[in-house]
């Protein structure tokens, strides 16, 4: 877990005389600006199944020594993968699940889990969500994977695993194993999303779910980028980037075609269901966490962007850094603007769906075909399946299963 010291960051730039770019982002990143992140989650009872500290650890398998690092344009990445694992986006992604708990009243999953028996969290990054699944669910065997080895290594759940692995290579799960495969924020992660979806579904059991948690398309009328003038700062960026994504060819922010719920149908899964939550940006939109969003958007411009607009479109590494400086003014600027109409905010999709109890036994409807609005039994008895979401009631917008015998 990263020290919420450590929560600010500055854009650096090298000593090449410009000195009013770097005081001007001191500006924008200032320790004083965001307060200390107090966790949102908590663990109710301490650990003590009498493991002595080494028994702990060794749930964890990762070995630095296998991992490809790299050091590009001063950030440290792994392999080819766009988004960095140092230090700094560490940070970001702790404030980002204490965001995430926020928004969800302190719920890790808004799938009904009865007495799950493995869980499966598919680009863990720090491990915070699998730590969290791992303490709610003690008597489940939760698997956390990686390209990085970057979760904690000391006093995690003794029921918590962290392995290296590549989801776009062959998985090694057992087939019909786990009640629930997650996956949150993995945008541009994968070229082949119909790939890891198929391996998702061979792993599951059947009854069991998948969860896809990410954010919805930014260049809608509604999204928070319409925000921006149209000549601003911040529209180059987001167009620049939705084009290095295209041409990259593995989606990203900007293009998120792995959340369309057919992906999922065309599998298999069943009972597909998305829902929006909007993220309000700034303190204006919400009390409670709107601040730690705004300072994971502010620090995640360049997170995002650097290697893409470097690497594909060919930019340079200081143009990079100026433009998301920029943007980060601007969405400050935007953010404490008390004369502006409120919904600044980003919308997260999150899309569940289900693997058929019986194979070949129940075919998934489309969206529109969908009137009851209600998830399927696949008891036979019409009653349901009787098991609750740790979120409870929501929104539905629903594919249902169908009996084809």
């Amino acid at each position: 877990m990263a020290d919420s010291d450590n929560l600010a960051h500055r854009l650096h730039v090298d000593d090449d005389g410009d000195d009013d770019i770097h005081e001007s982002s001191a500006s924008v990143y200032a320790r004083s600006t965001y307060p200390k992140v107090q966790a949102a989650y908590q663990v109710e009872q301490p650990y003590d199944n009498g493991l002595d500290g080494a028994t702990i650890d060794s749930s964890r398998t990762l070995y630095a020594e296998d991992v490809d690092y790299v050091i590009d344009c001063g950030r440290q990445y792994v392999g080819n993968y766009y988004m960095p694992v140092d230090q700094e986006e560490q940070t970001r992604c702790y404030v980002m699940h204490q965001v995430y708990l926020k928004l969800f009243n302190l719920e890790l999953t808004t799938v009904p889990l009865d007495n799950p028996k493995y869980i499966l969290d598919v680009g863990t990054g720090i491990g915070e969500w699998a730590i969290g699944m791992a303490e709610k669910y003690p008597n489940a065997e939760v698997f956390g994977t990686d390209i990085a080895p970057i979760q904690p290594t000391q006093q995690v759940p003794f029921n918590v695993e962290f392995n290296i692995e590549n989801a776009e290579e062959e998985w090694v799960r057992p087939a019909d194993t786990f009640d629930l495969v997650h996956f949150r924020s993995m945008a541009g992660a994968f070229s082949d999303w119909r790939y890891i979806y198929e391996q998702t579904f061979e792993c599951l059991r059947p009854g069991g779910w998948i969860e896809v948690l990410d954010f919805d398309d930014m260049f809608t009328a509604q999204s928070f980028v319409s925000y921006y003038p149209p000549e601003s700062e911040g529209h180059k960026f987001f167009r620049a980037l939705q084009e290095a994504e295209r041409r990259a060819g593995r989606g990203g922010p900007g293009l998120l075609h792995h959340t369309d719920p057919q992906l999922l149908m065309d599998v298999g899964f069943v009972d597909i269901e998305e829902n929006s939550y909007d993220i309000g940006i700034g303190s204006k939109e919400n009390e409670s966490y709107g601040k730690f969003w705004l300072f994971a958007l502010m620090t995640g411009y360049e997170a995002v962007a650097m290697r893409l607009l470097t690497k594909v479109l060919g930019w340079d590494e200081l143009e990079v850094r100026q433009l998301c400086h920029a943007v980060a003014q601007e969405t400050k600027e935007i953010a404490e603007d008390e004369d502006r109409p409120d919904g600044f905010s980003v919308s997260l999709k999150v899309l569940v769906g289900r693997k058929p109890m019986v194979p070949g036994h129940w075919t998934a409807k489309s969206l529109n075909e969908n009137a009851s609005m209600e998830l399927a039994d696949y008891t036979g008895s019409g009653t349901g399946s009787g098991d609750e979401s740790t979120i409870g009631s929501r929104s539905k917008a629903t594919i249902q299963s169908d009996d084809t015998a």
